[in-house]
């Protein structure tokens, strides 16, 4: 299956260009300065060769900044997997109308042979260019190795690779399926690619556990925390990660409550899943607070290695009606993503449940006004409008939602942005469902 997808970021089709230019820029005027040909003259093709390579220069540090503080480094580590796949294909295979052996997602951009070729690229030629022709640019270092000699044979060399890496990059692409689309994709950012749906769904719910109020823990066998997200963090009272991660879940609880928590983990390592228990935490600052809780078990093969789950909080809403604990107690969180339009991009299989639809495909695609009646729908266009233009996070509502088949639910909302770089794409959150809390309610 493929979608459109936005696939290529700004600066990423900002740099792909750029560098592509400053690169047959500096292969034009290099050459003119070996004397292969005159087009700019001598001195000018030395002062503009020296201008581009800064240039050049100054892009690559901003580039692997850039690379690294939104996780894009990642794409290019080099991997041997299906290797002899892909090159068995562009070979042979493509003349046969074989089927590529790997597929285009926004989460793997890349080939095994692109990722060995870009990170030989970046990690070997480019580097070799920048240190010889730095070396070329300050007489002073080259006179103290022994002459320019070999400098210019390994820079000329350098010179050669690029040109042979440009031919192979144009000659790739055009086959691909719809080479002109690829090429348009890299000026607006957006592609069909090829879609995993298990991959996806995945991604978003890590997104979600990253970025959402709800909280997201990890224990070891032995009941030692081995990773918890921001929101759980935040819901302790705690700003250090390292002050958690290691210590015994005991520390989440007054000596009041510790047999209790025991029980549930005990369970859980039998592999049972334990879903909406209503608990007091205690905090770092020894405050307390209180959270629906879900644990299930983790397992590596067979074997259970350990518990995770998410924590809700509820401390505002308890302190506000204390039966809301009952009600909630065997909920289960409804995950949902919508893009800045409006429309549903994933939810989990809680949500369709609470909405009482059976297909996904009924729902994703479709506006979330098909969720709420008129009445409601007024208040939640507000907290899209907040959420997708300000930034606003909601970290519990209480709203109402239309079924599918036209009945009326009640939940508490979470609500947050997530982002693309810097841009909000869309809205993302958990429902909880509280429907019994008030029936009388409901028919008003």
């Amino acid at each position: 299956m493929k979608k459109r997808t936005y696939i290529y970021r700004r600066f990423e089709r900002f740099w792909h260009w750029t560098q592509a230019f400053l690169i047959m820029f500096l292969t034009i005027t290099g050459f003119e300065i070996h004397a292969s040909y005159e087009l700019f003259g001598y001195e000018q093709a030395v002062r503009l060769h020296d201008i581009a390579a800064w240039s050049l220069l100054i892009l690559i540090v901003f580039t692997i900044f850039w690379h690294f503080s939104v996780g894009e480094w990642k794409q290019y580590l080099p991997s041997t997997k299906l290797v002899k796949d892909q090159v068995k294909y562009y070979i042979t295979g493509i003349f046969q109308g074989a089927p590529h052996p790997t597929k285009k997602t926004a989460y793997n951009k890349f080939n095994p042979l692109q990722r060995l070729t870009y990170f030989g690229f970046k990690a070997i030629i480019i580097p070799a260019q920048i240190i010889t022709g730095l070396i070329y640019m300050f007489p002073s270092v080259y006179s103290q190795i022994g002459g320019v000699g070999v400098v210019a044979v390994i820079h000329t060399l350098g010179a050669f690779v690029l040109i042979a890496f440009l031919i192979a990059h144009l000659y790739l692409l055009t086959t691909n399926e719809e080479p002109a689309a690829s090429v348009a994709a890299m000026i607006t950012g957006w592609e069909e690619v090829s879609t995993d749906p298990a991959e996806e769904h995945q991604k978003h719910m890590q997104t979600a556990v990253e970025k959402s109020i709800a909280g997201y823990y990890r224990l070891d066998k032995l009941g030692k925390f081995v990773d918890v997200n921001d929101a759980w963090l935040k819901m302790y009272k705690c700003h250090d990660r390292e002050n958690i991660i290691g210590k015994h879940m005991s520390l989440t609880r007054e000596p009041k409550h510790q047999q209790e928590l025991s029980n549930i983990f005990k369970r859980c390592m039998q592999g049972e899943t334990v879903i909406g228990i209503p608990v007091v935490r205690k905090c770092k600052d020894d405050t307390i607070g209180k959270h629906i809780l879900s644990m299930n078990p983790v397992f590596e093969g067979t074997e259970i290695i350990g518990v995770e789950g998410f924590i809700i909080d509820i401390t505002a809403i308890d302190n506000l009606q204390n039966q809301m604990y009952h009600t909630v107690r065997n909920s289960n969180a409804g995950y949902y993503k919508l893009n800045n339009k409006g429309y549903y991009i994933d939810v989990n299989d809680a949500w369709l449940e609470m909405y009482k639809c059976d297909n996904r495909d009924n729902i994703i695609g479709k506006h979330y006004s098909l969720s709420s009646n008129q009445e409601d729908l007024k208040r939640f266009d507000e907290i899209f409008a907040s959420v997708i233009q300000n930034g606003t996070t909601i970290t519990s509502e209480v709203a109402r939602r239309q079924c599918k088949d036209g009945t009326l639910g009640k939940h508490i909302l979470s609500a947050n942005p997530f982002y693309e770089g810097t841009q909000i794409m869309g809205m993302e959150g958990f429902i909880l469902d509280i429907t019994q809390l008030d029936e009388e309610d409901l028919k008003k």
